[in-house]
């Protein structure tokens, strides 16, 4: 049994613990936007949509360390954070503004996690 085969359970629960942090999000949408990305979406939208994003990244956390505790639904939830988190890391890549910021540390997380669950999906 390979290495990450044996250790997924904790790959998860502390990938969906990091991802959950994007809660804050929701909560101080522009103190969190500031603090990644150097900058604020302004006005009522701004605040809506970075609050859905933010909601949205939790939940993702969430059914990561859901994952842990359920094999059986391990495929489709690691499949939907490969995709979620490529796309975000993609982005992050393309703005040079972002790629100072903390939102390329993120980036960075981001893509040790999907490299670590595409291992799984591999050796699984």
């Amino acid at each position: 049994m390979s290495w990450i085969v044996h250790h997924i359970e904790w790959v998860l629960i502390v990938s969906g613990a990091l991802t959950f942090g994007m809660a804050l999000m929701a909560i101080a949408p522009r103190f969190v936007s500031r603090f990644t990305f150097g900058e604020t979406a302004d006005g009522a939208l701004g605040n809506l949509i970075s609050r859905s994003w933010g909601e949205m990244v939790a939940a993702s956390g969430l059914l990561l360390i859901y994952a842990a505790y359920h094999a059986e639904a391990r495929l489709p939830i690691l499949l939907y954070s490969i995709a979620g988190k490529t796309g975000f890391i993609a982005l992050v890549l393309s703005d040079e503004r972002f790629r100072r910021q903390r939102a390329m540390q993120a980036a960075l997380a981001d893509a040790i996690m999907v490299a670590l669950f595409a291992w799984y999906l591999r050796a699984a």
